[in-house]
């Protein structure tokens, strides 16, 4: 978009999207802050209610599938798919009252049991102990996956993740969700 077209737009208003609303508006937004909320308010529950569907639990699942196969390792998908991997991460998941241990919402949509310390830095016997794992929401998984990514690039990166604790873990946790 050149300069004077940005500029011509910048000038340019008309009248919130809303019916009835007669708040005037630059024409690079739809609504008024107050009609914006309230649409993405609605279009947040939409979303939440399809991805609850029946539709949106079969996409989900095959999208899980597909990551299976073409992106985790192998060692990985057989890990994650073993009889004791399944007992133990029930346990986490009920000993921590299906609630994430970061930001204390209630996790609904999948049981999302994280390592601690990251399961590739972990004999077999410690990926499988409880005292290493803990329930987290998907958001909260989500950062702690990118920070993880991010300090094991580091030099000595993977010695660092072995030695961060699940308080450090919480606390990181809790000021990234603070920032945004």
């Amino acid at each position: 978009m050149t300069s004077r077209r940005r500029e011509k737009q910048a000038n340019m208003f008309h009248e919130c999207g809303e019916p009835l609303c007669h708040q005037i508006i630059p024409i690079s937004e739809r609504y008024c802050s107050t009609h914006q909320k309230q649409h993405e308010a609605e279009w947040q529950a939409k979303k939440n209610e399809y991805r609850k569907s029946k539709l949106g639990q079969v996409i989900q699942a095959q999208k899980t599938k597909h990551y299976d196969m073409s992106k985790r390792d192998p060692e990985a998908v057989a890990f994650y798919h073993s009889q004791q991997w399944q007992r133990v991460r029930d346990y986490v998941y009920s000993r921590d009252m299906a609630t994430c241990q970061s930001c204390g919402n209630v996790v609904q949509d999948r049981k999302i049991v994280d390592h601690i310390i990251p399961r590739r830095l972990c004999s077999a016997q410690e990926a499988l102990d409880s005292s290493n794992l803990w329930t987290l929401c998907s958001k909260c998984h989500y950062r702690k996956t990118k920070l993880e990514k991010i300090i094991s690039q580091q030099q000595n990166g993977d010695i660092i993740l072995a030695h961060l604790n699940r308080d450090w873990w919480t606390k990181v946790l809790r000021e990234k969700k603070e920032d945004k």
